[in-house]
C-alpha cells in the first residue's frame, strides 16, 4: 500500500493510503469540515478547515475522485 501525508495551512496531517482495491482512505482531523451532495445518494466533495478541499472529478494519487463514503478513519474516497 502506498500513503501519502499532507500537512494544510492549520497544520493538521491528513494522510491517503492507496488500498488494494483502488480505493483511497483519507485519515486526518475532520472535526471541523464541510461535505456536500450532488443529489442524496453520494456525497461529492468534502472540504476539512484549512484544507484540502477534495471533490469529485479531480485526481488524487493517480486516480480521479468519483465519490466518498464517511467512516470512522474519515471518509473512504471511491475512485473510478
Amino acid at each position: 500500500m502506498t500513503t501519502e501525508r499532507i500537512i494544510n495551512r492549520y497544520g493538521d496531517e491528513f494522510t491517503f493510503t492507496l488500498l488494494e482495491d483502488g480505493n483511497i482512505q483519507w485519515s486526518g482531523n475532520f472535526e471541523y469540515h464541510r461535505f456536500g451532495y450532488s443529489n442524496q445518494d453520494f456525497i461529492d466533495m468534502v472540504d476539512p478547515s484549512g484544507g484540502p478541499y477534495l471533490t469529485e472529478g479531480m485526481k488524487i494519487m493517480g486516480k480521479t475522485i468519483k465519490e466518498f463514503k464517511r467512516n470512522k478513519e474519515g471518509y473512504l474516497i471511491i475512485t473510478k
